[in-house]
């Protein structure tokens, strides 16, 4: 399975982003060493052109990405054990469930991910 691609999208005037940051960062070290993740950690108005269209509906955003497929893309709360949570479980997903998951995904209308790191 491809490893995940887990972006926190932000903005650097966000004081609730910039106090998550170093949540976020720790987010690594948490996650069992069997589940491959690529970190990102991403300015929305850094990357505003990429972005096209997508204004995301608050901050911060967790997207999670495997390969093409976007998995997941919402505000959650700076908690980390809920980030920790939904990122466990979809590190598990494949097949018919993800393809279901990157369909609800997709609707959030983020570009790939890939393109903006």
């Amino acid at each position: 399975m491809a490893p995940l691609l887990v972006a926190c999208l932000c903005a650097q005037w966000c004081g609730i982003c910039r106090d998550w940051r170093a949540g976020f960062d720790a987010l690594a070290a948490q996650l069992p060493p069997n589940v491959a993740v690529r970190w990102a950690w991403i300015d929305v108005e850094d990357c505003a052109d990429a972005l096209g269209d997508f204004e995301p509906p608050n901050f911060p955003v967790l997207a999670v990405q495997r390969g093409g497929d976007l998995l997941y893309c919402a505000p959650l709360p700076q908690q980390p054990a809920l980030w920790l949570r939904v990122l466990t479980e979809l590190a598990r997903v494949d097949g018919a469930a993800a393809r279901q998951l990157a369909q609800q995904a997709a609707k959030a209308g983020l570009p790939d991910l890939r393109s903006l790191i």
